[in-house]
C-alpha cells in the first residue's frame, strides 16, 4: 500500500508563505500589542509556574545578520530574507545542536527550516523541507511478478509491450531548490517521476500483469545509465525514490551524449524486431527532462542531437512518442528542447513540449499525461482490433440448432466432391470419399446458428437418393459447415479455408504430441488408490466439400463433425481466460488439478516446444465425459505465431503478449518442467 501524494494548483510556482499557515498563529505564538509574543517551553518557569513570556517585533523589524554560506544557501535555495523573517516570527522554535560550545536555535514553519546562532539573530543556514514519499511494501506476489517480467525482458523481449527511455538531466543547476514541496529541481524530477509516471501507470493497470520496460539514463557531461531496461513495477518505484535521496547532479548539461545513448538503447531493442512488421512493434517514449540548453555547444553538436532524434523518428514513426520537459524558472532557455520535439514530429513520431516552470502541479500533471498516454498505447497494443475493410454478410440468426426439420435448408448435387487438407503432401488438398458412401450431395442451413469473430456456423448433413420415389434424403451424423462472415470472392474462400484448415491441423498434431508428453510425466500418473486420468486434447479434423451453384460457379464449405454437449469458449487471443472454480478435478501424483488447466498448459507447452516462436490459443470445444475417459474435443483454434502464418486469427506477437499477461503456471505446467514465462529457451524436452 504506497501512499499517493498529488499535487494541485492551487500551489504557487515560487513558495509564497500563510500568515497563518493554514490554521493561525503557531500554538507556541500570540499577538499581544503588536508583537508576537513565543511561549519558549525550554525557559525557566517562575514561582507560579509560569513560562515566562518574550516579545518579538513585527517582521520588518526583525534582524537577520547574513554569512556568505547563509546567503548562498538562501539564494539556492529560493529563500529571501523576509522569508526568514516570516520563519521566525510566525514559526515554532526549538533548541537545535552544540556547535563549538554554542547553542544553535531553530525556527520552523510551513516547509521552511532557518537555523541561527545562540542569539537568534546571525544565519547559519536554511532550507525547505521536502515531501515525504513513502515506498511502496513489496510482497511475495510483486517479486513473483518481478522476476518473472525480468526473464522475458532478458529471455523474449519482443514481448516487451511498451519502452520508456527518460533522460534526467543531472547537471549542476539541477541542485537548485526552488521547487516547492522538494529539496531540490533533481529531488522533484525522480519524485514525480516516481509517483505521477511509475506509480500511475500501476494504479491505472490494477492487479493485471504486464511486461513494459523503463530505462533511465542519467546527464551530466556524458550520459550514464541508472536504470537498464528494467520492469515497471513497485520495485522500479522503490528504486526511484531512492534515487530521489541519494542522487548527486554537478558539471555540465551534454544532451548528445544522453541522446545517443538513448538511441543506441532503443536500436538494441530493434534488432529482436528485424523480421517483424511495424505493427507488431511495442512502443517506445523518450523523455527529455532539463531546466535549460545543452551545455554542449560545439559546432556539430546540435546536428548530432538532432540526427539522433530523426534517425529514431524515421524509424518508429508513430511508435515513438517524443516528450521534452522543461523545468525551470520563467525566461528559461527550452529553444533545443522544442527544437527536437519538432525534429520528431516532422519525421513521423509523435512529440509534445511541456514547460512545468518551478510548480511541482505542472510536473505532476506531465508525467501524469505521459502516462495515461503510455497505458493508452499499452491496450491499444494488446487489443485485437484489426482494420476491416469487407462488409459483414446479411444473416439472420436462428435461435437454436433443435427442430432441424423445420429449418429452411439449401440442397447442393452438382459435381459435389469432399477434400481433405495435409501439409505433408504436395499438394496439400487431397480428395476424399464422403463421410457416407452412398452420399450424392448435402443440404446446409440457410441461416447460421452460431457466429464467432470470423466465422458463421450452419447445420450441414450428407444426402443421399431415396430408395423409394425420387428426391433426396439426409444419411449419416448431423454437421457443422462454416463460412466466413465477409462478403468474399472464391479466390479469398479458397485461403479461408486453407487458413482454417492449416491451424486445425497444426493444433491437432501439437495435441497429439502434447498428450505424449502427459502420459509420459511421472506426476501426471494417477495417485495411489486413484483410476482418474488426465483428458486428451483432440481438435476436431475438418473438410472441404466443393460444388457448382445453379449459375455454374465453383463453390466450397468448410466442414467438420458437430460436437454435442456444452459448447464453452476456455480461452481466446486477447489474453481472456475462463475463470471455471467449479471446474472438475482429479487427483494425480502432483496433486489435486482442475481438468481445464490441462488446456492452459497446453498452450505453455506449445510455447515452450516451438522455442517461443507459436502459441495455440482461443481453445473452445467440449469436455466429453461419455467415454472411458473425460476427453477436450476442441475446434477453431488460433494460432499465433511471430510469422503470422495461421491466417486472421493469427495476430502475432500482440496474441503471445495477451497470453504472457493472463496466464498463471498450475501444478500441470511444474509437472511437465515447463520453466515460468521468460525463461522459456533455456527448457530442455
Amino acid at each position: 500500500a504506497t501512499k499517493k501524494v498529488s499535487f494541485n494548483h492551487g500551489e504557487p510556482k515560487v513558495h509564497l508563505f500563510d500568515p497563518d499557515n493554514g490554521h493561525g498563529i503557531s500554538y507556541a505564538s500570540r499577538i499581544e500589542d503588536n508583537c508576537i509574543v513565543i511561549d519558549d517551553d525550554d525557559d525557566e518557569s517562575d514561582s507560579d509556574g509560569n513560562h515566562p513570556q518574550q516579545q518579538v517585533p513585527l517582521t520588518e523589524e526583525l534582524t537577520v545578520l547574513s554569512t556568505v554560506h547563509g546567503r548562498q544557501r538562501r539564494e539556492l535555495r529560493d529563500i529571501t530574507k523576509h522569508d526568514l523573517r516570516t520563519v521566525m516570527k510566525y514559526g515554532t522554535k526549538s533548541k537545535g545542536n552544540f556547535v563549538n560550545g554554542d547553542q544553535r536555535w531553530k525556527f520552523e514553519f510551513g516547509n521552511t527550516v532557518y537555523i541561527t546562532d545562540n542569539t537568534c539573530k546571525k544565519e547559519i543556514t536554511c532550507y525547505k523541507k521536502a515531501i515525504d514519499i513513502q515506498p511502496a511494501q513489496i510482497t511475495e506476489q510483486m517479486w513473483s511478478n518481478h522476476h518473472k517480467a525480468v526473464r522475458i525482458l532478458k529471455n523474449d523481449p519482443q514481448l516487451c509491450t511498451t519502452h520508456s527511455v527518460i533522460i534526467i538531466d543531472q547537471s549542476g543547476s539541477m541542485n537548485k531548490c526552488d521547487v516547492n514541496g522538494f529539496r531540490s529541481r533533481s529531488d522533484a524530477a525522480f519524485g514525480t517521476l516516481a509517483l505521477d509516471y511509475i506509480a500511475e501507470q500501476l494504479y491505472q493497470q490494477g492487479d493485471g500483469f504486464f511486461v513494459d520496460a523503463v530505462t533511465i539514463i542519467e546527464m551530466n557531461c556524458t550520459g550514464s545509465l541508472f536504470v537498464h531496461k528494467e520492469p515497471m513495477d513497485w520495485i522500479l518505484f522503490n528504486k526511484v525514490l531512492h534515487r530521489q535521496r541519494t542522487a548527486t547532479p554537478r558539471s555540465h548539461g551534454n544532451y548528445v551524449n544522453s541522446i545517443e545513448y538513448a538511441e543506441n538503447v532503443i536500436n538494441d531493442d530493434l534488432q529482436c524486431f528485424s523480421n517483424f512488421d511495424l505493427d507488431d512493434i511495442g512502443a517506445y517514449m523518450l523523455v527529455l527532462l532539463s531546466d535549460g540548453s545543452p551545455s554542449d555547444q560545439k559546432p556539430g553538436d546540435q546536428m548530432r542531437r538532432r540526427d539522433a532524434i530523426c534517425r529514431l523518428s524515421q524509424r518508429l514513426k508513430s511508435k515513438l512518442t517524443v516528450y521534452g520537459m522543461g523545468i525551470g524558472a520563467m525566461g528559461s532557455d527550452f529553444e533545443q528542447l522544442k527544437y527536437l520535439v519538432d525534429a520528431a514530429t516532422e519525421h513521423g513520431a509523435e512529440g509534445q513540449f511541456n514547460h512545468a516552470g518551478l510548480s511541482p502541479a505542472e510536473l505532476s500533471t506531465t508525467f501524469h499525461t505521459m502516462a495515461t498516454t503510455m497505458t493508452t498505447t499499452r491496450t491499444e497494443l494488446l487489443s485485437n482490433k484489426t482494420k476491416r475493410t469487407k462488409t459483414e454478410k446479411r444473416y439472420t440468426m436462428r435461435k437454436s440448432y433443435n427442430d432441424v426439420d423445420l429449418v429452411p435448408l439449401r440442397r447442393e448435387t452438382k459435381n459435389v466432391s469432399r477434400w481433405r487438407y495435409d501439409n505433408r503432401t504436395q499438394p496439400p488438398w487431397k480428395k476424399v470419399e464422403f463421410l457416407n458412401s452412398d452420399a450424392r450431395g448435402f443440404e446446409v442451413a440457410q441461416d447460421p446458428f452460431g457466429k464467432g469473430a470470423e466465422r458463421l456456423a450452419y447445420m450441414f448433413y450428407e444426402i443421399k437418393k431415396k430408395q423409394i420415389g425420387s428426391g433426396y434424403e439426409k444419411v449419416g451424423k448431423s454437421m457443422v459447415a462454416k463460412n466466413s462472415i465477409y462478403n468474399e470472392d472464391e479466390r479469398s474462400k479458397e485461403k479461408f479455408h486453407t487458413d482454417f484448415c492449416r491451424s486445425q491441423q497444426k493444433a491437432w498434431e501439437l495435441a497429439l504430441q502434447f498428450n505424449r508428453a502427459v502420459a509420459k510425466a511421472p506426476l501426471l500418473k494417477p495417485a495411489k488408490d486413484e483410476v482418474s486420468l488426465p483428458p486428451p486434447i483432440e481438435f476436431l479434423q475438418c473438410n472441404v466439400y466443393d460444388y457448382e451453384d445453379h449459375w455454374g460457379a465453383k463453390c466450397g464449405l468448410l466442414v467438420e463433425k458437430f460436437l454435442h454437449g456444452r459448447f464453452t469458449k476456455f480461452s481466446s487471443n486477447n489474453g481472456y481466460v475462463l475463470k471455471d472454480d467449479g471446474s472438475a478435478t482429479i487427483v494425480l501424483e502432483v496433486g489435486e488439478v482442475k481438468l481445464t488447466d490441462f488446456l492452459q498448459a497446453f498452450s505453455h507447452w506449445v510455447y515452450v516446444s516451438s522455442s517461443n516462436k507459436m502459441l495455440v490459443c482461443d481453445l473452445q470445444g467440449i469436455l466429453d465425459s461419455e467415454g472411458i475417459r473425460p476427453t477436450f474435443r476442441l475446434t477453431d483454434p488460433a494460432i499465433c505465431s511471430k510469422e503470422r502464418r495461421y491466417g486472421k486469427t493469427d495476430i502475432g506477437l500482440q496474441g503471445i503478449r495477451n497470453w504472457c499477461r493472463t496466464h498463471r503456471c498450475s501444478p500441470i505446467c511444474r509437472a511437465l518442467s515447463l520453466p515460468p514465462m521468460g525463461n522459456c529457451k533455456e527448457a530442455t524436452h
